[in-house]
């Protein structure tokens, strides 16, 4: 595999060659490229939000981990006459959707409501709190922007390896969607997408690439978009290469997988999301950083594999070391935004 910075030139002649280096439109024009440089500033973090509700700690299980925020948009309100829904649907085992999955495919899909985004935060998915000035911030931009944003907790490794995670992100997403919640926050279901950073990247990929494999969903459409920062793409023995991720960092990926080792550990293919991605996936925008610790080629592949699949991808890479949402200082966050506003309007 060539170096980073062999890589990284390679990608600044591609970009050059189609006209797109230095672009700052705002609107993705479909499948692209583009290398930029950031300034070390996490914008969401630098701006105040006055109009902006934070409706804290809703239940979406039972577990003490699985909660979520909700940031509305200004100048808007939880709609407090709408029947609760169950906040927790029993044993893991259960029905994700608490027994609301016939209804809520029967039930009409409203088109006036607003578009929304579910937020997962990263933290190598042993650590990492929703509560954290920086996804707060990020959750609360994007509220600034339009979106109802849900912004999740999960249950974390090693107490609770994968799939476990995923299985509350999943949850989480079920939660979006019951007819309680549409109503409550007046979200348009076919306006839904995700954002998640490292290994909140992680799992948002996994749920875009798996979400059609529901029962309770097997339309699998349910997912109009994704935004991926940083995230781990192949937590098999090839991340584990001289180009791959670092000892301590593959040392996290075993105890998310519950593994001693890579070489029995089935659970490393399940849980990379370059390993399912099907033609039914949703259009994702992905951005990663040039010498991160996260290797740039496993959202290069990644990239490569959607592509393969004729799923629309906007790939940016971050000149230097930002990770996740450290990429987003002003220009990557009007990025992040334009792709959600196009492929959710």
């Amino acid at each position: 595999m060539r170096s980073g910075r062999h890589t990284l030139l390679a990608l600044l002649a591609a970009v050059v060659a189609t006209g797109a280096l230095g672009s700052c439109s705002s609107t993705p024009a479909g499948d692209r490229d583009d290398v930029v440089t950031a300034d070390p500033v996490i914008y969401p973090l630098s701006l105040r939000y006055p109009g902006i509700e934070v409706v804290a700690d809703v239940p979406y299980g039972r577990e003490p981990l699985q909660r979520l925020d909700v940031c509305l948009p200004p100048d808007s309100a939880p709609d407090t006459t709408a029947t609760p829904a169950p906040t927790w649907s029993g044993a893991a085992t259960d029905d994700p959707t608490g027994g609301t999955a016939a209804r809520d495919r029967q039930d009409p899909r409203p088109g006036d409501g607003r578009p929304a985004v579910m937020l997962v935060h990263g933290g190598s998915w042993s650590h990492g709190d929703k509560a954290t000035a920086a996804y707060r911030a990020v959750c609360q931009y994007l509220a600034s922007e339009g979106f109802v944003t849900v912004n999740i907790d999960y249950r974390l490794a090693p107490t609770d390896p994968f799939p476990a995670g995923l299985d509350d992100a999943r949850r989480a997403l079920d939660w979006v969607f019951r007819p309680t919640t549409l109503q409550t926050y007046d979200i348009d279901p076919d306006r839904v997408g995700l954002f998640g950073g490292s290994a909140g990247g992680n799992l948002v990929a996994m749920l875009a690439v798996t979400d059609h494999e529901s029962a309770a969903w097997a339309d699998g459409d349910r997912i109009r978009a994704v935004v991926d920062l940083s995230g781990p793409t192949d937590l098999t023995t090839r991340s584990t290469e001289p180009d791959g991720v670092s000892a301590s960092f593959q040392r996290k990926q075993l105890l998310y997988l519950g593994c001693r080792s890579y070489e029995d550990c089935p659970a490393a293919q399940a849980a990379s999301p370059g390993a399912h991605v099907t033609h039914d996936t949703a259009p994702f925008f992905v951005g990663h950083s040039t010498d991160e610790f996260i290797p740039l080629w496993e959202s290069q592949e990644f990239v490569a594999t959607l592509r393969e699949h004729d799923v629309p991808v906007t790939f940016v890479a971050v000149e230097g070391t930002a990770h996740s949402i450290a990429q987003l200082d002003r220009a990557m966050s009007e990025r992040v935004v334009a792709f959600l506003r196009d492929r959710l309007r």
